[in-house]
């Protein structure tokens, strides 16, 4: 739901005066994908902090400065997703802005804009950190991405784990929660403050962490 509501933040970065969005994504059944849509949609309607809170989809979503025309599912279906993008872009000429919260869905949106030739036309933002998704920030074709860390909820793990099976007793007098934030990869600079980080840096870390080192 954060780091939803981070993708609001970039959404609202990419449209300052407001305008209109439509949001694609898997699926709405299982509970991260419905709280990461909520948190965009609360972020932008300037709402309270509330995981639990649902606006169902099927209608438009209007708040004072932003209108989410809709929601839009595939199922996992790489082909629907795209094809999905493209029929949005067609229906919505004044659309301002389009959300792929699934890591496949801002790549098809970029290529369905692509074919359309409204690539920076109408504003991206997007969640995970494709390939693709990383390098249309750097061409500015991509306002930003929302990123996890699953390298550091390995770690955490396991550091968590072996001080229980050393018997460090402290380990259950701290919170039942690890909180590992989500962060926003833009092409600006990186500010830990604003839980931001440069793409360029960011991209170079992660391509580390999965033994790619300088190799394409």
């Amino acid at each position: 739901y954060s780091a939803g509501r981070m993708c609001g933040e970039l959404v609202k970065e990419a449209l300052p005066d407001g305008g209109s969005l439509i949001i694609f994504v898997g699926r709405l059944e299982q509970l991260n994908a419905r709280q990461r849509r909520q948190g965009v949609i609360d972020e932008l309607l300037g709402r309270d902090f509330d995981p639990d809170r649902f606006d169902k989809p099927g209608t438009v979503i209007e708040g004072k400065n932003y209108k989410i025309l809709s929601t839009r599912t595939d199922n996992f279906d790489f082909a629907k997703a795209k094809s999905m993008a493209e029929d949005a872009i067609v229906a919505y000429p004044d659309l301002g802005a389009m959300v792929g919260l699934f890591a496949y869905n801002p790549p098809n949106i970029l290529e369905a804009l692509k074919t359309a030739d409204k690539l920076g036309q109408i504003k991206v933002i997007g969640f995970d950190e494709a390939d693709e998704t990383l390098q249309a920030i750097k061409d500015g074709h991509c306002v930003g991405t929302v990123v996890q860390d699953p390298w550091m909820y390995g770690y955490k793990s396991v550091e968590l784990l072996t001080r229980m099976a050393r018997g460090d007793d402290s380990v259950f007098q701290a919170s039942d929660f690890v909180d590992i934030p989500a962060r926003k990869v833009i092409a600006g600079k990186t500010d830990e403050a604003k839980k931001t980080a440069n793409v360029d840096e960011f991209w170079t870390v992660l391509k580390q962490r999965l033994g790619k080192g300088d190799k394409e």
